[in-house]
């Protein structure tokens, strides 16, 4: 009986090991990107996205084959910030991709986000990130200008690069931008100008430019189409956007502004009230993956996770870049735009 007890008692401490071993795995299994064993919870998540349609179709179509998760894909429509998020605080979606930061940040204000920290985001540099977590970049960009050389040619002016070459009398009515309040390129062209040169000298601008008559069409696309077509000179918009354009019309000039300009992130959250946070937390770890990377730069997105590219360092470091005030950009936006607007 005692050699009997002394060998149940050398066996109990391998066992230990042995069962704390197989746990660890079978939770390795659950959390990264690839297949394993899964829940319940693990097997549907539900995502909404605000940017490209068929780049968030190929991020998610791309996690479903890689997981085996189902993914209830939804695109949002173009709607006005208070009208998106009350329509997302009604939703059960577990994810929101697509969205700026300043959108996140009153999305968190209002407790709609669940703080969530991917691995990944470590190889972020810290001035993208929110420090709460409670939304992830995803990827960033810069404003652009987006000229129609035959237009200009035509009008005897070079494609503008700059805020103040906007301002020339010959573009008087050339220019086309998205309505401010829809975010993006052409609220960040009021928040730069806004942040650099300080209120006064900004709309001090807003009033020379005010007077230029420029046109607000409810989004970027309809503004770039404007330019296409001829029908104006010069837009204002994302530059990832103007060169995937330049790219394929030879007859169009994209060029980031080189007299101010911003920071555009592009961003991720989970949502509070929804029902699947294991896989929202998996998908999460996806957007950051190489896997996911390599997606985005097929769509002209610069992925976050790493160094910034060249292309892109080479851009910040030849302009002055606003450090963006985003409390400030973000609750105090409607007030903004309307000085802006408004100003003489």
């Amino acid at each position: 009986m005692g050699m009997m007890s002394r060998e149940k008692s050398r066996r109990r401490p391998a066992m230990a090991v042995l069962l704390a071993v197989l746990l660890m795995l079978a939770l390795a299994g659950c959390g990264g990107v690839g297949t394993g064993a899964q829940t319940e919870e693990d097997k549907v998540v539900a995502v909404c996205s605000s940017m490209n349609r068929d780049l968030s179709r190929a991020l998610t179509d791309d996690f479903a084959n890689r997981t085996g998760i189902i993914v209830e894909f939804e695109p949002l429509a173009s709607q006005g910030l208070i009208q998106r998020l009350d329509a997302l605080s009604r939703s059960t979606v577990d994810v929101w991709m697509g969205g700026t930061a300043e959108e996140y940040y009153r999305a968190g204000e209002r407790k709609m986000l669940v703080p969530y920290h991917p691995v990944a985001a470590a190889n972020i540099p810290p001035e993208y990130q929110d420090r709460e977590g409670q939304w992830t970049p995803l990827s960033i960009d810069r404003i652009a200008l987006l000229s129609n050389r035959n237009v200009t040619d035509r009008l005897h002016v070079r494609p503008p690069e700059t805020w103040i070459e906007l301002l020339q009398p010959v573009l008087h009515k050339e220019t086309v931008m998205a309505v401010p309040e829809a975010g993006g390129a052409s609220y960040g062209m009021i928040t730069t100008l806004w942040q650099l040169r300080g209120r006064d000298k900004a709309l001090q601008y807003a009033g020379l430019f005010r007077t230029q008559e420029p046109v607000y069409v409810p989004t970027d696309s309809k503004a770039a189409y404007a330019v296409f077509r001829g029908d104006k000179a010069v837009a204002v918009l994302p530059l990832r956007h103007a060169r995937m354009l330049e790219k394929e019309h030879r007859f169009l000039n994209a060029v980031a502004v080189k007299d101010g300009n911003k920071n555009l992130i592009t961003a991720a959250a989970i949502l509070q009230r929804g029902k699947h946070r294991k896989a929202a937390e998996r998908f999460m770890e996806y957007l950051l993956s190489p896997e996911a990377g390599r997606i985005m730069l097929d769509y002209g997105f610069t992925p976050l996770t790493g160094a910034l590219d060249r292309q892109d360092r080479t851009v910040k470091d030849r302009m002055p870049v606003c450090n963006d005030d985003l409390r400030w950009a973000a609750t105090e936006k409607q007030n903004i735009i309307k000085t802006w607007l408004n100003a003489m």
